[in-house]
């Protein structure tokens, strides 16, 4: 009969193996949470690195509008700039180079102002806009977000100038007046939050129909009215430079007569000097001038002058140069 040996297995592992066993997992567990410790302060120095920079674009200022010691008016300018402070703040970016506000209607933002006639217009605006830059920390931390102080004002301003003005005017040849007014109060509003007001500029003036249609027809009738008057001053002018030809024309028939007569004078008087020898005392004045015509009368084949001779005996003697 054969026994079979049975191996003995133990029932637990000795003492000093499991001892070892655990000091080598304490280690290992150890070393791991040190690791997770620095990768933790790594990441969170980076958190709070990146926390501490502010980058601001050109044309803008960055407002603390909140942080531990409260609102602070000294603006961020542009540029990276770094500091602590910023991690724990609230810090608005904020442009205050020139800007546009627009009140279009096709932009969802429409403008409707009432006339002094009370007509409904519908008009398109935009504001032209700054802040200065020493003071956008300023406004914003006494006033609250500027966009609001503008749109308030660009909608009441208009109408409250408007309301001094007919529709008519508002839409036709009071259109610029309307514009510079609604910038000389707008600009006078604004100032006062140290918001500066460069230009306004009015895009379109939407009239009801009824008053374009009205518009249209007093221009068409001004314009009849101006053309009448163009045509009457044309006939004015017309018949004072036929007048003046006229004058000008009797002027020179007249100047023309009064050189002749100067030239016959003249012709006399030299004709007279010449016969002087005949009559020293100059006594038959008719004589010396019927003499000259009767010389002019032989030398102008043209002439149809006549003359009557008195003779000594009474008879009339006709004398016909040119029969």
């Amino acid at each position: 009969m054969k026994l079979f040996r049975r191996n003995r297995e133990p029932d637990s592992e000795s003492p000093r193996r499991r001892e070892a066993l655990l000091r080598d997992g304490d280690g290992g567990s150890r070393v791991g949470l040190a690791a997770l410790g620095i990768i933790i302060l790594l990441i969170a120095s980076l958190v709070l690195t990146a926390a501490s920079f502010r980058n601001i674009p050109a044309g803008h200022k960055g407002v603390i509008l909140s942080s531990p010691s409260g609102p602070n008016r000294e603006e961020i300018n542009e540029g990276w700039t770094v500091n602590l402070g910023y991690m724990f703040s609230d810090i608005r970016v904020v442009r205050y180079n020139v800007q546009t506000r627009d009140m279009i209607g096709s932009q969802g933002n429409s403008l409707t102002i009432r006339s002094s006639d009370n007509l409904n217009v519908h008009m398109d605006l935009s504001v032209v806009y700054h802040f200065p830059g020493n003071r956008v920390a300023d406004i914003w931390i006494e006033y609250g977000d500027p966009l609001e102080i503008i749109d308030r004002y660009t909608r009441a301003v208009p109408r409250d100038v408007a309301s001094n003005f007919t529709g008519e005017y508002i839409g036709g040849i009071g259109r610029i007046v309307v514009e510079d007014e609604i910038q000389r109060e707008l600009t006078a509003a604004l100032g006062t939050y140290t918001i500066v007001v460069d230009d306004v500029l009015v895009r379109d003036v939407d009239l009801p129909d009824t008053v374009d249609i009205a518009i249209e027809e007093k221009l068409a009738a001004q314009q009849k009215v101006v053309t009448a008057e163009l045509e009457r001053q044309a006939i004015v002018i017309r018949a004072m430079a036929e007048a003046d030809r006229v004058r000008l024309e009797a002027e020179g028939i007249r100047n023309a007569t009064v050189l002749k007569a100067n030239g016959t004078a003249a012709a006399m008087r030299l004709l007279i000097e010449t016969l002087k020898f005949e009559d020293p005392t100059l006594v038959n004045a008719t004589w010396a001038y019927l003499t000259l015509l009767y010389i002019q009368a032989l030398s102008d084949p043209n002439s149809n002058i006549s003359f009557i001779i008195i003779t000594d005996g009474g008879v009339p003697i006709i004398i016909q140069p040119n029969p």
